[in-house]
C-alpha cells in the first residue's frame, strides 16, 4: 500500500496497513538539514544588515513588481515536499498566498495583514511574523485592492499543478489558502476592531466573508484541477482556553460559507480537512456539521485530549494529532517521543480514521525527533479494532 491509498483510506475512516503521517513542517532550518543542503538557507542578517541589507531595502520596490518573494517561496514549497518523501512522510499541505515586501523588515500579504521578518534559531529567515491587520475600518476594507479570483486561481492552479506532477505519485499532497475565513476577516482587520464590527456592522462582516468564500472556492477549483486529492482549510478559531467567539456567532457568520466550501470539495472530489490551534472541545460539532472530513491540530498544550476528541467525533471524521511541539518535538529524549507516540497510537488509533502528526510546524522542532516519530510510528502504528 503506498501512501495516498493509505491516506486516503484514513480519510475515509477506514483501515489501512498502517497508521499514516502527517508533515506540517515549513521551516527553512529544518528542510534544508533534512536534505543537506544548509548552505541554501537565506540567513535574515543578509536581508537586513550591511551593504546587502540596504542593497534588498532599495530593491524591495522592483522585487515586488517581478514577483522576487514569492517565486522564492515556490520554489522552497518543492524543497519542503523533497524534504517530507525523503523523511517518509504520507501527506503534507501546500500553503500559499503572495506577499509584498515593505522594505528588508516588513512584508503584507495579499489581503491586508501586516508581517515582521524574523529569523529562525539559526539565524536564517523563517516564517513571516504576523503583527497587526491594516484595514481597521470598513472604508479601509473597501478600498483595498483584493486579489481577483481568476488571476489568483491561474497563480494557485499553475503551482499546484506543477508539484502534483513532480512529486504526488510518492505522497498525498493537499492543498490549501494561508489563511481562513475567520483568521482573514478577524486578522486583517485586527481582533479589536472586528469584535466590534461583528455587533455594530454586521452586513459589512457578512460581505467580507462572502468575498473571502469566493477566494477559497477559488482555491478548490484549482487544487481540484490540479490533480491534487484534498485540501487543507487553516484558520485558528480557539485560544488555549476555548473559542475566539461564541460558537453561535461563529455559525451565525461563517458556518453558511463554510458549508458551502465543503460541499464545493465534495462535489469536486476532494476531502477537505480542517486546522485549528487552541482548546477547540466547543467547536468539534460545528466542524462536523460544517461538513470537514477531518481535524487537525489537537493541541496538548490547549487542554486537548486525543481520546476525548476520538470518542467524541472519531466516528464522524478523521482525527489527525496531537504531538507535543513545546517540549516533545523540540527538547524531547528519544525515550519521550517514544512514549508520546505510543499514547497517540493508543488515545486515537482505534477502528481507523487516525493520522499521526504534529501539532503544528515550529523552527524549534528538531529534525533527529522528527525521525524517531517517524520510525515510531512505523513499529507501532497498527491500528485496533
Amino acid at each position: 500500500m503506498n501512501s495516498k491509498e493509505r491516506v486516503a483510506i484514513a480519510l475515509n475512516l477506514g483501515i489501512p496497513d498502517h497508521v499514516p503521517i502527517y508533515s506540517c513542517t515549513a521551516e527553512q532550518n529544518q528542510i534544508y538539514e533534512i536534505l543537506g543542503q544548509q548552505d541554501l538557507a537565506v540567513p535574515l542578517s543578509r536581508i537586513q544588515e550591511g551593504w546587502t541589507g540596504t542593497l534588498f531595502k532599495l530593491a524591495a520596490p522592483l522585487a515586488n513588481r517581478i514577483g522576487w518573494f514569492n517565486r522564492q517561496t515556490e520554489k522552497f514549497l518543492a524543497k519542503k515536499i523533497e524534504s517530507e518523501i525523503a523523511m517518509g512522510y504520507d501527506c503534507s499541505a501546500l500553503s500559499y498566498a503572495g506577499f509584498n515586501l515593505k522594505g528588508n523588515r516588513q512584508a503584507t500579504d495579499m489581503f491586508g495583514k501586516l508581517f515582521d521578518l524574523v529569523a529562525d534559531p539559526d539565524g536564517n529567515v523563517d516564517m513571516p511574523m504576523y503583527r497587526q491587520g491594516l484595514l481597521t475600518t470598513p472604508e479601509l476594507w473597501e478600498a483595498w485592492p483584493h486579489p481577483d479570483p481568476d488571476r489568483y486561481y491561474e497563480t494557485q492552479y499553475r503551482l499546484f499543478a506543477d508539484l502534483q506532477k513532480r512529486y504526488g505519485d510518492n505522497i498525498y499532497l493537499m492543498g490549501s489558502l494561508i489563511s481562513g475565513l475567520w483568521e482573514l476577516a478577524s486578522q486583517v482587520m485586527g481582533l479589536a476592531a472586528f469584535s466590534v464590527a461583528l455587533r455594530r456592522n454586521p452586513d459589512f462582516v457578512r460581505r467580507m466573508v462572502k468575498y473571502y468564500e469566493t477566494i477559497f472556492l477559488t482555491t478548490i477549483r484549482a487544487t481540484a484541477d490540479a490533480g491534487m486529492p484534498a485540501l487543507l482549510y487553516g484558520d485558528d478559531m480557539a485560544y488555549k482556553s476555548g473559542p475566539q467567539t461564541s460558537p453561535r456567532m461563529l455559525d451565525e457568520f461563517f458556518g453558511p460559507s463554510l458549508r458551502r466550501i465543503t460541499a464545493e470539495a465534495h462535489k469536486r472530489g476532494l476531502k477537505i480537512v480542517i486546522h485549528s490551534c487552541g482548546n477547540v472541545y466547543q467547536l468539534l460539532d460545528l466542524f462536523v456539521d460544517w461538513g470537514f472530513d477531518g481535524v487537525h491540530a489537537l493541541e496538548p498544550t490547549a487542554g486537548v485530549d486525543l481520546a476525548e476528541v476520538k470518542k467524541r467525533v472519531g466516528k464522524r471524521m478523521c482525527v489527525f494529532g496531537n504531538l507535543d511541539i513545546t517540549h516533545v518535538m523540540s527538547q524531547g529524549t528519544r525515550e519521550e517521543v517514544e512514549a508520546a507516540v505510543k499514547s497517540a497510537l493508543q488515545a486515537a488509533a482505534q477502528d481507523g480514521g487516525f493520522i499521526m502528526a504534529m501539532t503544528h510546524s515550529h523552527n524549534a522542532v528538531k529534525v533527529k525527533n522528527t525521525r524517531w516519530m517517524i520510525e515510531y510510528t512505523h513499529r507501532y502504528g497498527v491500528y485496533k479494532t
